[in-house]
Order: structure tokens, then C-alpha cells, then sequence
């Protein structure tokens, strides 16, 4: 009878350590960048998830042109809709004087945009438009943030957009291995499978003990 009601107790414990629930880590909001380039976009189709932002920067300083970003959201032609958006003019740089001042406080060489909850996941076109011009496309990737990600849809989160080629084949490489709460974890769950079971065969052992002690 003692042995069977102390496997009871070593299986409502196995079975307390393994309904303990594994907490992830949530997202974290990141700030990604795009290079705005002559030739284009150094990423064209950037893929996020809510909360996070993104910052486009003018680097064109070969063909002394402006850029201007726009979404048209409603889709009217206008870029002045509750979630349309328009960058202004940016510049590759903006003059300043002896105190680092900007002569013209209207210039500007880069552009912020944060995808909160109140955007709906899906792809969003949009375009940059020279000043000579022509027209470039883009499209953002916008997935719901959720506790943990899909590597294989989703970018590594802290890389930035086509800023370095190397940082991504990096950032590639290091989801092979395992993260070192990963290795606690799994050290920990170990440790404590091994004490119970432990425990477990200390309680086996101690009604034969006792049967012994009786008998002598």
C-alpha cells in the first residue's frame, strides 16, 4: 500500500514539472532602416511586425536629387488620408553653420513611420518619387506581433534593411544555434527531471528499509 501511494506522489510531481507552462520572451519593438539610394531602395521589400518603425535615410549624394515618400492609403491620389503618408522632400544633407544649426529648418534627411496595432497586417506599396521624375516602387511586409515569430517568414529581429549585406547571412547563421536561455532552460528541466526521479527511488527504497528494520 506505502509503495503504491509513494508512486502516486512521484507522478503527481513528473506531472507538475512538465504543466509548468514555458514563458517566452514578447517581441520587442525594433527600428529598422532603409537606405534611400540613387538606384533605388537598399531593402524593397522590408518585412516587420506591429510596433515596430521604420526609418528611411537619404543617402543619394551622387545625383543631387530629392526624394519623397508617399502612400496612398484610400487610394484618392492625395496623400493626406488618416494613414497616408508623405515624407516632404528629403535631402541627402542639410546645410548648417559654425553652430551646427540647419540654415533651412524645413530640410530634412530622413523619415519615421511606426506600424502600431491600428495597421492591419498585409503588404503595403509604396513609392518614392524624385525630383526628376521617375519613380521608384517598394513594399513593406506587415506581420501580427505575436510571442514567438516565424524565422522563415519574418526578419531577424535588431537587423537593419539591406544596411550590410554580412549582417544578414550573420544574423542567418546565429538562428542555427540555440540562445543561451534556451540552454538554461533546457539545463534546468534537466536538473529537475533528474532530482525528482532521484527522489522518487529514495521513497521506493525506504518501505523495504523499514520492512527490514521490522523484521529484524
Amino acid at each position: 500500500m506505502r509503495k503504491i501511494t509513494t508512486l502516486s506522489m512521484l507522478f503527481l510531481l513528473l506531472n507538475a514539472v512538465l504543466l509548468v507552462p514555458i514563458q517566452s520572451s514578447a517581441h520587442t519593438a525594433s527600428s529598422f532602416t532603409v537606405l534611400v539610394k540613387e538606384n533605388g531602395f537598399s531593402q524593397s521589400s522590408p518585412e516587420i511586425f506591429h510596433n515596430d518603425s521604420i526609418i528611411w535615410y537619404n543617402t543619394d549624394n551622387s545625383s543631387n536629387l530629392t526624394h519623397r515618400l508617399v502612400y496612398d492609403h484610400d487610394g484618392d491620389g492625395l496623400y493626406n488620408g488618416s494613414y497616408d503618408w508623405d515624407s516632404g522632400e528629403l535631402h541627402a544633407y542639410c546645410e548648417r553653420d559654425g553652430n551646427n544649426t540647419k540654415l533651412d529648418e524645413t530640410c530634412t534627411t530622413s523619415f519615421v513611420i511606426e506600424f502600431d496595432v491600428n495597421w492591419t497586417e498585409g503588404s503595403y506599396a509604396y513609392q518614392d518619387m524624385r525630383s526628376d521624375g521617375t519613380v521608384a516602387n517598394a513594399t513593406i511586409r506587415l506581420f501580427k506581433d505575436t510571442d514567438s515569430h516565424n524565422a522563415s517568414t519574418a526578419p531577424t529581429i535588431g537587423s537593419s534593411f539591406g544596411v550590410n549585406d554580412d549582417k544578414a547571412s550573420d544574423s542567418e547563421e546565429n538562428d542555427e544555434t540555440l540562445s543561451a536561455e534556451d540552454v538554461l532552460l533546457y539545463v534546468a528541466m534537466g536538473t529537475g527531471g533528474s532530482a525528482l526521479l532521484l527522489l522518487g527511488l529514495l521513497l521506493l527504497r525506504k518501505p523495504e528499509n523499514t520492512d527490514r528494520s521490522e523484521s529484524e
